[in-house]
This record gives structure tokens, C-alpha cells and sequence, in this order.
């Protein structure tokens, strides 16, 4: 009999491998009854059961992908009648999605090889989930095509530690790495993808008409922008007996629409010349806003004439070229090359943050956060600052920690970007916050936020 993948781990004590069967009998068992019974829950007790039975899932796949990769190393899988490992899992378990039986055997067919032991441990111990797992085992291949040099188990593990944060942030992973060293191939990526860039549109039946657009990612993270920049819910007029707004009903996808609309009315009328360049608000929250080191930036924009052959250390040598990458505020990942692109395209201010040309701090001088210093908060805070909420900052508020009326000034220190819903609950229940340069942290007990001039939370 071949060797199981569990002989290179610690043995669980005799008998063990009986007894959690049964248990596990039993909780598939129980889980008939649990639909009649969370009635009877308190409402804290009814967020226990969802939180422990989604993390039940989590390390249940991790459970089921090591039980695969047994499977293949005994011989099991090979013996049965199944064409390969996902095939044996679907066996298994009639009624799964499919998506989930496809990623649990690809796993366990990986860590059933002697090569993936950081994988194999990393799913035993649960500091890594299969669906991360799944990614990584995806990823790395073709990254390591790339970075011949780069050590196989040092991308693994970077892939893996990043299991908290979900698939997504381990494809970003990819970007970041290439954009680290290889950030030619990023370039050059770009430049096939515009390549096959397309735009086209048919008649449906009913008389609607569809739009289908094939985008380069820089390309499509400016789109993505603009169109998240002005489709935010916007309250309809107050109610004429309560006075209070009436709720935006329209579905995202058709807010996006309209927003589409109205972006290229707006460009149309400004290209025939019947409609002035619009200012304010409209022109300020579509435009894409990037954080990227300055190095990165600095060797293309030179080179355009936008700067001067010396730059800011005038008299000195310019910066050394770094390859990298920059994040939207979308959370979309562009190559050195596109943002130099955008850069030379668009009206360039040349100052830093907190310089001397805007100062971030204006205290008690005016209350709106604006320009430079909500794009400032923007940087910080990427989207709403409530826990568990990911709208993006241009659907946000900046909100005074301390208010304006208690003597709260309009410092970056004293600003929180919220959410419309948010800010409306953190104002009801009167919470406060603590704001670093690097995040804020809400504290939900209700009543600390000060009510009055001179009033500080409680400690």
C-alpha cells in the first residue's frame, strides 16, 4: 500500500479516526434540525450560528482535500472507476457545487504530491483555506514561468499567508509580484490587451439595446472609475408628509447605466461645443485617482518634457527607475507603463501630499473636507471606514470624528470616510472612533461621540 500523505504529519491517538467519524455522522445528522430551531436563538446567538457555520465549511474543505489526497496516495482513487481526483470528490459528495468539488480534488491532487508539504501544512493547521489553496496552485505555475530564479516554496508560502484576505488579494498578488519583477511583461501585456480591444452592440427583443466592451485593464479600471464615481445611490426629494428623502430604488446595475449615460451626454456636448466643460463636483469624482511610488513615476514623465531633466533635486541626479505598480482607489492593480500613459495624458500637479502648496490641516478655517485633503482621506481610508463595509470612497462622506458643532476640527486627524448608511447609524447611536495616520478604528459603544462644545468621549 502506498504511503499516506498523514504519515509524514504527528499521529492523532489511537482510535481517533473512528470516533471523529461518528461525531461527524452526528453533525451532519443535527444539521436536519437546525433550520427548526434558530427561531428559538437570541439575536447574538443567531450571528454565533451563521460566523461558525461558514467557518465550518472553510476548514471542512480543508479536511476534505487532505482526505482526497489520501485517497490518491492508497491507491483509492486510481483503483475506482473515476477519471481522476475531481471526478472521485463529485462520487462523493452528490449535490455539491460543482465549483467546490472541481477545487477540493485540484487540491488534493496537489498536496498529495511530496513537493507541496508547505501546502499540505498550511491547510492542517488552517492558516490557509482550499479556495486560496486553489488559487495559489494556479498562480504560481505561471509566475514561476516568469521568475525562473524566484523559489518555488517562497511564492507558495507568500500566496498562502495571504489566506485571510480571499482569492481576490492573491490575484492582486500576481500583479504585485510581476510588477516587482517583471515589470516588462506587465507592459507588454497591456499593449496585446489593447490590442484586442473591442466595442460592439446589438438589438434585444423588447426593443433594448446591448453594449459589450473587451478593455485593456487600464483601460477598464478608468471605465470602472467613472461609472462607480457616479452611480452612487442619490435620494429622490423629501416625502411631502415626513419630509424625510425618499430612497434611491433604482437596481446598481441600472444606476451604472444611467451613469454611463451621462458621461458620454456630458462628453458629447462638450465635443459639439453646446455644453460648457463641467466643473465641480462632476468633473472632481470621476477622475481616477492612484497611489504609486514616485520613482515609478517619475522616469516616463521626464522623458514626455513634463518635468525638467532634474526634477525636484534640481542641480542633482534624477531617481533611479523602479519598476512597480499602483493601486486605484477600485482596487485595481496597473503596470508602471499604463500609469506613466495617464499621467502624460492628463493635467499632472506636481506636489506631495501635506506639502507646502496645500497643507492638510485647516482646523477650524472651513468644515468641508475638499481637495487636497479629502484626497488625502481617500488614500488612507480606501473605502468606508465602518467595520465590515467596502463602499468605494467616492459613495463616501468625510465625517468629523469630534463634530464641527463640539469643536471638532477639519484635520486629517479627525476624519473618517463613511458610507451615506453608516454615517446616518454612527450619528444615531453616537459612536466614535480613534484616527491613526494609517486607519481608523470604530469603538460601537453608543454615546461617545461629544454632543456639545467641550465634550470629549468617555475614557
Amino acid at each position: 500500500m502506498a504511503q499516506s500523505t498523514t504519515d509524514t504529519q504527528r499521529p492523532a491517538a489511537p482510535g481517533s479516526g473512528t470516533r471523529l467519524l461518528s461525531l461527524l455522522r452526528e453533525f451532519a445528522t443535527s444539521l436536519d434540525h437546525w433550520p427548526d430551531a434558530v427561531y428559538q436563538l437570541s439575536e447574538p446567538e443567531l450571528g454565533e450560528v451563521v460566523g461558525t457555520m461558514l467557518r465550518i465549511g472553510l476548514r471542512a474543505e480543508n479536511v476534505a482535500a487532505l482526505a482526497t489526497a489520501d485517497a490518491l496516495t492508497r491507491g483509492t482513487v486510481a483503483n475506482s472507476t473515476a477519471t481522476g481526483a475531481p471526478a472521485w470528490v463529485a462520487r462523493q459528495a452528490t449535490g455539491v457545487d460543482p465549483a467546490v468539488v472541481r477545487r477540493v480534488g485540484s487540491v488534493g491532487i496537489e498536496c498529495a504530491d511530496p513537493r507541496n508539504t508547505l501546502m499540505t501544512d498550511a491547510l492542517a493547521t488552517g492558516s490557509a483555506t482550499v479556495p486560496v489553496a486553489a488559487v495559489a496552485v494556479r498562480e504560481v505555475p505561471r509566475i514561476g514561468r516568469q521568475l525562473p530564479t524566484v523559489d518555488r516554496d517562497e511564492l507558495m508560502g507568500r500566496y498562502l499567508s495571504l489566506s485571510a484576505y480571499g482569492p481576490r488579494a492573491l490575484r492582486e498578488l500576481s500583479t504585485r509580484i510581476r510588477g516587482q519583477y517583471a515589470p516588462e511583461q506587465l507592459v507588454r501585456d497591456e499593449e496585446v490587451q489593447q490590442e484586442c480591444e473591442s466595442v460592439r452592440w446589438y438589438g434585444l427583443p423588447g426593443g433594448l439595446t446591448r453594449f459589450e466592451a473587451d478593455l485593456s485593464t487600464g483601460n477598464a479600471a478608468i471605465v470602472k472609475h467613472a461609472l462607480q464615481a457616479l452611480s452612487a445611490p442619490a435620494p429622490a426629494a423629501p416625502d411631502a408628509e415626513t419630509g424625510a428623502p425618499e430612497r434611491d430604488t433604482r437596481t446598481p446595475a441600472k444606476r451604472r447605466a444611467d451613469a454611463l449615460v451621462r458621461l458620454v451626454d456630458t462628453a458629447a456636448g462638450i465635443l459639439d461645443g453646446t455644453a460648457p466643460r463641467p466643473v465641480g463636483e462632476f468633473g472632481g469624482t470621476a477622475k481616477i485617482l492612484v497611489t504609486m511610488d514616485y520613482n515609478t513615476l517619475y522616469e516616463g514623465l521626464q522623458k514626455a518634457g513634463r518635468l525638467g531633466q532634474n526634477g525636484p533635486n534640481e542641480g542633482g541626479s534624477a531617481p533611479t527607475y523602479l519598476p512597480g505598480i499602483g493601486r486605484t482607489t477600485d482596487g485595481d492593480h496597473l503596470d508602471a507603463g499604463t500609469l506613466r500613459r495617464l499621467a502624460c495624458d492628463a493635467d499632472l500637479i506636481p506636489a506631495v501630499l501635506g506639502g507646502e502648496s496645500e497643507p492638510l490641516d485647516v482646523g477650524r478655517a472651513r468644515r468641508l473636507f475638499t481637495g487636497g485633503l479629502r484626497t488625502a482621506i481617500i488614500h488612507r481610508d480606501q473605502h468606508c471606514t465602518f467595520p465590515g463595509c467596502d463602499r468605494p470612497p467616492d459613495w463616501c462622506d468625510a465625517h468629523h470624528v469630534v463634530p464641527w458643532w463640539a469643536g471638532g476640527e477639519t484635520t486629517l486627524t479627525n476624519a473618517a470616510l463613511l458610507c451615506a448608511r453608516h454615517h446616518t447609524i454612527v450619528h444615531r447611536h453616537l459612536l466614535s472612533a480613534t484616527v491613526t495616520p494609517t486607519g481608523v478604528t470604530w469603538d460601537l459603544t453608543a454615546g461617545l461621540m461629544p454632543t456639545r462644545l467641550g465634550r470629549h468621549p468617555a475614557a
